[in-house]
């Protein structure tokens, strides 16, 4: 029996979620999207010739895939329950691919209120950066049955150049997290590590010029180098307070798992006092501000 053809719809146009959704469109399987902010989703739609819907439950009716890429989720959560919420228009057989950074708790609760209805969930987080997002060169982390994936690859394959399959509902999340434990290490090193070398003397370009030529240059410190040489300049690519939420949903799996974790726990600290000093909203490499103005001291660039 041939499977119908996909009918993607998305929900969350931020960062990640614009340029997924554009290349979507772009391979002409986007049939509509969704965004707590309606005027985003107007845009988008009268960019791409896409339909712009006004509640999660008329996307849902709408569709036969459905992706969230939301903030947290509360938000994401949000979505589903309610009136206009998902559950208002999923159809049978829809399968529900979240993506967004969460818990494989909330994983569980969606589960359960999709499953209800003859739809299925599968968890499939991204990592990767806003540019790889635009070229569809994201590493997809996927968990849940193989089959369901098997379905939905195609949509998949338009947003990311690898897809792991990694296991049962909350496989992905939990690589994800894994992953992302590994990436605020990186965060809280390069801050470290580039105002000790401006608060040595070197200026803070040819410091980072020697960090991508060296042996800690991993991906992360190319795609967030403008970020941590222009602090301020830029929009944040990962709100300061996200990157927080992440290592609280890090911390929680750990204690899940019975593992210490003391460097996710440091990192979290670190970015707690980022957060009580104000910048909450700034970008994660606002760590090395917040190391910049530390002892009194301020490092001139």
């Amino acid at each position: 029996m041939t499977e119908p053809a996909l009918r993607v719809g998305l929900a969350g146009l931020g960062r990640m979620g614009m340029p997924m959704a554009s290349r979507l469109a772009a391979a002409g399987l986007l049939g509509g999207v969704y965004n707590r902010t309606r005027a985003s989703a107007d845009a988008f739609g009268a960019a791409t010739r896409v339909r712009s819907f006004a509640t999660p439950a008329e996307l849902a009716d709408a569709s036969n895939v459905i992706v969230t890429m939301l903030a947290d989720e509360t938000a994401s959560h949000s979505l589903f329950v309610g009136a206009d919420g998902f559950l208002e228009g999923l159809r049978p057989a829809t399968v529900v691919i979240e993506m967004a950074t969460v818990s494989l708790e909330h994983l569980t609760r969606i589960a359960s209120l999709v499953e209800r209805i003859g739809c299925s969930l599968i968890d499939a987080p991204v990592s990767g950066s806003v540019s790889m997002a635009r070229d569809g060169s994201l590493s997809i982390l996927v968990g849940g049955d193989a089959a369901v994936l098997e379905r939905v690859r195609p949509a998949l394959a338009i947003m990311g150049s690898r897809i792991f399959h990694l296991g049962g509902l909350g496989a992905g999340s939990a690589m994800k997290l894994a992953v992302n434990t590994v990436v605020y290490a990186l965060n809280q090193g390069i801050s470290e590590g580039l105002v000790l070398a401006e608060r040595a003397g070197i200026e803070r370009l040819v410091a980072y010029d020697v960090f991508a030529n060296s042996a800690v240059a991993a991906p992360f410190v190319h795609y967030r180098r403008e970020q941590f040489e222009r602090p301020g300049d830029l929009e944040p690519a990962l709100a300061l307070h996200l990157a927080a939420k992440d290592l609280r949903l890090i911390l929680r799996l750990a204690a899940s798992v019975n593992l210490e974790l003391p460097q996710a726990e440091a990192d979290l600290e670190s970015l707690d006092e980022a957060v009580s000093a104000g910048l909450a909203e700034a970008d994660v490499s606002a760590v090395a501000e917040l190391l910049r103005h530390s002892g009194g001291d301020e490092t001139t660039t």
